[in-house]
């Protein structure tokens, strides 16, 4: 069987979404807010998927490039979301009203784990001042 090559597998991923929005003469939609959330957390299940996927298909040779992967993938992730401009409460706010709040929250948890396990703590600044934004919606639902 050929070895799996990490440069090759994440380049499935490299013709996403943003190209598609430029082929298509959309390309500012990639400036909003709620398109790049929903990048960012249908991005997260799309890793899931394909980390269990290539898990059961390729053990032995995913393994070897498993954290290459998963580092370029959550980076490209992560690259979304710093697009948003998390200093807006509107952007916020309807974010918290547009998604599944639990669901938001779920998708930075991970990405949060995920960079305070490789100790790439500024990144985790970012994405905790997403979760505290959404907490803060959550609890404001609560009392109305």
């Amino acid at each position: 069987m050929k070895p799996l090559d990490h440069r090759t597998l994440f380049s499935i991923f490299e013709a996403g979404d943003e190209e598609i929005y430029k082929e298509h003469g959309i390309a500012d939609t990639l400036n909003n807010p709620f398109v790049l959330m929903g990048m960012v957390l249908r991005g997260v299940e799309n890793y899931h998927i394909m980390d269990i996927m290539y898990t059961k298909s390729y053990p032995e040779e995913y393994k070897k490039v498993r954290d290459t992967v998963r580092y370029k993938f959550m980076n490209k992730l992560y690259g979304y979301l710093l697009r948003i401009n998390s200093n807006s409460f509107e952007t916020v706010y309807t974010i918290g009203d547009s998604f599944d709040i639990v669901a938001v929250e779920t998708c930075l948890n991970f990405l949060l784990r995920f960079y305070q396990d490789i100790e790439e703590y500024e990144k985790c600044a970012i994405i905790k001042r997403y979760i505290d934004l959404l907490t803060e919606k959550q609890i404001e639902k609560l009392a109305d």
